[in-house]
């Protein structure tokens, strides 16, 4: 049953074909004129870009594996349709499939399971199913995080797994029974840190606790004030709230103690967010002042001394920071309305501009994009709307044809330093129309597919 909780608005023609369950689309037309031709991630078997010869031109499908079980598309009024799980037909709280890359092994989550693929050969390597619908996955060190989705309620639901390419095993952990929390706050290499959720009348500050990854042990728990931003170096948090009528504050606490309190540099703007750097600066910067519009002019990313606020340097323009790198050597690698920069963590001088920018550093961003739609196309060309690679230096042509619903998921860098993007999405020739035997009452995906492409 689908719970009000979890409702969501769905397109009225979309309900009326699933009722009809004809082949009907959702701009109102009758079903396809002809077969949708076959592309490269059709075939019902690993696919290597090898076979074709066109490894590592831009656009290019890296490799292609079929995914198991049922899958449909999900359409909108003003943009492409995505693939989802069958399972989440109709289910407004639903969390997007979603990925992360660590040793060669690309973690896979759709739904309530976990799917290891190797990225060197797209061999699946295994597969785990959780007992809730995973709505982050992250690596903290060498431990898989799994949270779900909170769906506008709280969630108990955390999975610590130690990972190999043999499989998965669950890390019990000693969080206490019952911890009600929004999911994962932040993560560094070693720990992650939750936060209690509380009633908004209960007059308290909510409890912080700060896990070992890799045992599940809590290293601390502490009532604190509820920050809106978080950053975690070790045993350290740091958190930033605004005390009503006041300037923003970072609060930082160790062992569970507050350990050091102050302002947020004016130089870094009202809307700035801390990324903590083990052994360096903590940092700041304004995320939407990258391209330097609106109310931005002033602000800058700005680094200081976590001991005591201090500031040591403040960037020359506006923008973002994409990534950092600890270490004897710092890095900070931003986005300003100038390009790509990599600066020094200690003096913010700069190292490197754009071209010279190591990509693998900014793997973060590559992504896609994904087109409007027209209600005046037909159901072929909406379902077929080609998604288009994106990210520093690239210039790939949109997919077309490749895939339905198609849905970038996250960057990796290849063997050889190149960066390669994971994809999810339908076979072109693997859509089916709505009938009675059919997972879902909408359109079904036959050939489910998870692919990478080339930058």
């Amino acid at each position: 049953m689908l719970s009000p909780s979890r409702a969501r608005t769905t397109p009225v023609l979309a309900v009326a074909c699933a009722l009809a369950l004809s082949g009907c689309s959702v701009w109102g037309q009758e079903g396809r004129p002809d077969p949708v031709e076959p592309s490269a991630i059709s075939p019902d078997s690993v696919v290597a870009c090898e076979e074709n010869g066109d490894c590592g031109q831009a656009g290019a499908v890296r490799w292609s594996l079929p995914l198991e079980g049922d899958f449909y598309l999900e359409r909108y009024e003003q943009s492409a349709p995505l693939l989802r799980p069958a399972g989440h037909w109709l289910d407004g709280g639903h969390p997007d499939p979603g990925a992360v890359e660590a040793d060669g092994i690309l973690f896979v989550h759709t739904a309530d399971t976990v799917t290891a693929v190797d990225t060197a050969t797209a061999a699946t390597l295994w597969t785990e199913s959780l007992d809730f619908d995973v709505a982050w996955l992250g690596m903290v060190g060498p431990t898989l995080v799994a949270s779900a989705a909170t769906s506008g309620r709280d969630t108990t639901f955390l999975r610590l797994l130690e990972v190999d390419r043999e499989g998965a095993r669950v890390v019990e952990s000693d969080l206490p029974e019952g911890l009600e929390h929004g999911g994962v706050l932040a993560v560094d290499d070693t720990h992650l840190a939750i936060r209690e959720s509380l009633p908004r009348d209960s007059g308290k500050d909510p409890r912080y606790v700060l896990v070992e990854a890799a045992t599940g042990q809590v290293a601390w728990s502490a009532r604190l004030p509820s920050g809106n931003f978080h950053a975690l170096a070790g045993e350290t948090l740091y958190l930033q709230y605004t005390p009503e009528d006041e300037p923003a504050v970072i609060a930082a606490a160790t062992g569970g103690e507050r350990t050091v309190e102050f302002e947020v540099p004016e130089s870094a703007g009202e809307e700035s967010e801390p990324w903590a750097l083990p052994g360096g600066p903590l940092l700041f910067d304004t995320p939407d002042c990258a391209s330097g519009i609106g109310n931005c002019w002033s602000d800058r990313i700005t680094a200081v001394d976590p001991a005591d606020g201090a500031v040591l340097w403040t960037h020359t323009a506006p923008g973002q920071i994409v990534s950092t790198t600890a270490g004897e050597e710092p890095r900070v690698y931003v986005r300003d309305e100038d390009g790509y920069r990599a600066l020094d963590a200690r003096t913010g001088q700069v190292l490197a501009e754009d071209g010279d920018v190591d990509p693998v550093a900014l793997l973060g961003e590559f992504g896609a994009e994904r087109p409007d739609s027209d209600a005046g196309m037909s159901a072929e060309d909406y379902d077929l709307l080609p998604i288009r690679p994106t990210g520093p230096g690239v210039d790939a042509a949109p997919l077309d044809g490749l895939a339905a619903g198609a849905e970038h998921l996250t960057a990796y860098a290849g063997q050889g330093g190149e960066v390669v993007g994971a994809y999810l999405g339908c076979a072109p020739d693997g859509l089916r129309p709505p009938s009675m035997d059919a997972p879902t009452g909408g359109t079904t995906c036959a050939q489910p597919r998870l692919f990478a492409v080339d930058y």
